[in-house]
């Protein structure tokens, strides 16, 4: 194992100097530019400094230190890189300091410029001059910088809102709209060209910034003749789409690269492991040799690009442990077999303790995986014909059997309850079919309500029965009030429990309220976005003399989507009811296994 150690710990100290290095560079350009990739240096590093870590463990407690002993200090190395993470923590402050402070004035500025857009609606008795003051203002609205990102859908609603009130307050809002229509249309087919030649653009990370500005550019721009509009947007989305095909085949290639990389470093890990399976009685010559071939597999995994992200860490400890078992063999092999043998029994003698004092434990969950852990490690230390192996054996199994057997007894007795709760909701959904509506509906609502009660409290069930008898149960259920004719409303409500119901009796039944409860929202804000609207119409008429059938129309609008949102907020709250509920089952089920 020190033939390891030495050799990742070169490997390291080389690595981190490099990640040194790179961050020093880093440290040369804007910090706002970089994060992303000091981010990117400080995960490599801290795996870099992890290894270096527990390979410098692992050799202290193979010489014969304890673990609560064992002190690693940071090295210069360490403490120069945390000193340049510090001084980039600084830049950054500074940059996104400097950042906030120029989107703050410039949003004072969109500000200032939504304001004066509005009191051009005063400026009746000469519409030249607020013609004029107006496209001066655009211009001054298209020169200045950006805010931030949670701002600017706010201020850019407000700045197009203010425009479009001016084009349709002013008496020359014909001539105006036609005009600015024309320079709109202008402006979005010169757009078109522009992502056009994005075909041209080598750098696919430039293609997608220069994009992402484009359509940004695109939606700040007004309206076009309605006449060209059709033409106008299906030429932008095809060239959209056509972009958006090229980047998607870019990273469809280096995917593909990837999962070649993959098959490369798994052939690398069979060859690891061809020459870990011929090395059974190996001379000390063909341990040497075979030394020098695993350093050159090292070599060639080092030399293959990364693979896929879900596969990368996965792979690489993969790797890393076939190596690690290649050195722990050679070192048994060049170890004294009696100086083995005593090693093992310590080892084992102290998984041995550990087992015993877990198997009587009613942790079923947590001492389970720390038992399969500890049957790992022992796996990891095999007998070699030691003499007292079967004994050792026969200790370790004996406790974990004590636990296993006695956690399944616990899980036999949850199942059965489990079988219990399903005949009972059979007995219930017999109820519910053999039902004959009464001629009175208020019965016949407390009927079904009473069986529904006892459906939800009958508990769970197994789950090769828990999707046949829930259709069965709300299948019946919809039937009947069907059969029913109750009033829509109550219906609406009956049916709306109903859904909430079977919801929560699904496999994923916490996870579909959340959703539900998420539409409702959305549904919602769409409505008080609209009453907004609304209200601002208003505005314009609330000045006028006499009746006004359009105002009176909007008012109406307004009642109508409030009392939407009073039903959708009242929805949202039942469900919120029960989701605590199921919080608190899922806690308690949780404690209890």
């Amino acid at each position: 194992m020190r033939e390891l150690t030495y050799f990742w710990l070169k490997i390291d100290l080389g690595m981190k100097t490099e990640l040194i290095a790179k961050l020093e560079e880093l440290l040369l350009k804007d910090a706002g530019d970089v994060a992303s990739d000091v981010r990117t240096l400080q995960k490599e590093y801290q795996k870099l400094w992890t290894v270096e870590f527990e390979k410098a463990k692992q050799a202290f407690i193979e010489e014969g230190g304890k673990v609560k002993e064992f002190d690693f200090p940071k090295q210069p190395d360490d403490l120069k890189f945390e000193s340049l993470i510090d001084k980039f923590s600084k830049l950054k402050k500074q940059s996104d300091a400097k950042l906030a402070s120029e989107q703050a004035r410039n949003l004072l500025v969109r500000q200032e410029i939504i304001a004066k857009i509005k009191d051009l609606s005063h400026l009746s008795e000469n519409v030249g001059a607020a013609v004029r003051k107006l496209q001066e203002l655009q211009t001054q609205w298209k020169e200045t910088g950006q805010v931030s990102s949670h701002k600017y859908k706010e201020v850019q609603s407000d700045y197009s809102r203010a425009v479009e009130d001016i084009y349709y307050n002013l008496k020359i809002f014909r001539d105006l709209q036609e005009h600015d229509l024309k320079k709109n249309f202008e402006a979005k087919t010169g757009l078109i060209e522009k992502l056009k030649h994005l075909h041209d653009v080598e750098n696919i990370k430039e293609a997608e910034r220069l994009i992402k500005v484009y359509r940004n550019e695109w939606e700040e721009i007004g309206p076009v003749p309605n006449g060209k509009w059709e033409a106008l947007k299906q030429d932008y989305k095809a060239v959209l789409d056509e972009t958006y095909t090229r980047i998607k085949g870019f990273y469809h290639t280096m995917e593909e690269q990837k999962e070649n990389n993959l098959k490369l470093k798994l052939d690398v890990i069979e060859k690891a492991r061809n020459l870990i399976a011929s090395m059974t009685e190996a001379k000390a010559a063909k341990w040497n040799d075979a030394t020098e071939k695993i350093i050159a597999l090292q070599g060639e995994w080092k030399a293959v690009g990364r693979t896929t992200e879900k596969d990368n860490e996965k792979i690489w400890a993969e790797f890393r442990t076939v190596c690690d078992t290649f050195f722990d063999n050679k070192k048994h092999f060049f170890s004294g077999l009696n100086e083995k043998f005593a090693s093992n029994r310590k080892i084992k003698a102290e998984l041995i303790a550990k087992a015993e004092a877990f198997q009587h434990s009613t942790d079923w969950q947590k001492t389970g995986s720390e038992l399969i852990r500890l049957q790992e490690s022992w796996k990891k230390f095999p007998s070699n014909g030691d003499k007292e192996e079967p004994k050792l054996f026969a200790r370790f199994r004996k406790a974990c059997n004590t636990f296993f057997d006695a956690r399944k007894l616990h899980y036999d007795g949850i199942e059965a309850s489990y079988e219990e709760h399903a005949h009972i909701k059979e007995e219930i959904l017999s109820r519910l079919n053999d039902i004959k509506l009464d001629e009175d509906p208020a019965k016949n609502r407390d009927l079904i309500k009473t069986i529904a009660a006892d459906w939800n409290n009958a508990g769970l069930v197994p789950m090769k029965d828990k999707k046949r008898l829930n259709d069965a149960f709300y299948n019946k259920l919809d039937e009947l009030y069907e059969q029913m004719h109750i009033d829509k409303h109550e219906k609406a409500k009956i049916q709306f429990r109903t859904k909430l119901d079977r919801m929560i009796a699904s496999e994923n039944g916490f996870d579909l309220l959340l959703k539900e409860s998420d539409h409702l929202k959305k549904v919602a804000d769409e409505i008080t976005s609209r009453m907004r609207t609304y209200d601002n119409n208003l505005g314009f008429f609330k000045s006028s003399k006499g009746d006004n059938s359009f105002m009176k129309e909007i008012e109406e609008k307004i009642a109508s989507e409030k009392s939407k949102v009073a039903e959708l907020t009242a929805k949202r709250k039942i469900i919120g009811e029960e989701l605590a509920k199921l919080r608190q089952a899922m806690e308690k089920q949780k404690t209890e296994a």
